[in-house]
């Protein structure tokens, strides 16, 4: 049975690395790919005054996790390979383990933006966190 490696992907150069790198790695894998729109950004009581902003709206993030996965599924076709795309809704790091625990995921490959210092700990690292709490062995590709 070949390994099912998850790839959590944002379309950011860490991640389109982290998938072409996976790609190469196990080249007889099954692979799912998951975009996670971050809703920890979206506020709970709306601002009246801005609500022609559409930044945090959860529709127009779930619009962007739609577009990032097609990202994804162009760097696959230029490999010939075929992806199981997802998407889900809420906190990157908590998303991406409840994906690879219910998914019988066997490997996570994961690119890391490399914030370091006081970035590192005011906006956390989704790398570290699923490294630290996975199950299963992970991959971080810088």
């Amino acid at each position: 049975m070949p390994p099912r490696i998850l790839v959590p992907f944002d379309d950011s150069e860490p991640a389109r690395e982290a998938l072409a790198y996976a790609l190469e790695l196990f080249p007889d894998g099954e692979f799912v790919v998951v975009t996670v729109a971050d809703t920890t950004s979206v506020p709970y009581i709306p601002n009246t005054a801005d609500d022609a902003d559409t930044a945090h709206d959860p529709e127009e993030l779930l619009d962007d996790a739609i577009d990032q996965l097609a990202a994804a599924e162009a760097i696959a076709d230029e490999h010939g390979v075929d992806i199981d795309i997802r998407t889900r809704t809420g906190t990157p790091a908590q998303e991406i383990l409840a994906v690879a625990e219910r998914d019988a995921i066997d490997h996570v490959v994961i690119g890391s933006h490399g914030r370091s210092g006081v970035a590192r700990l005011l906006l956390g690292s989704v790398a570290e966190v699923v490294v630290r709490h996975s199950s299963v062995p992970v991959t971080v590709v810088r």
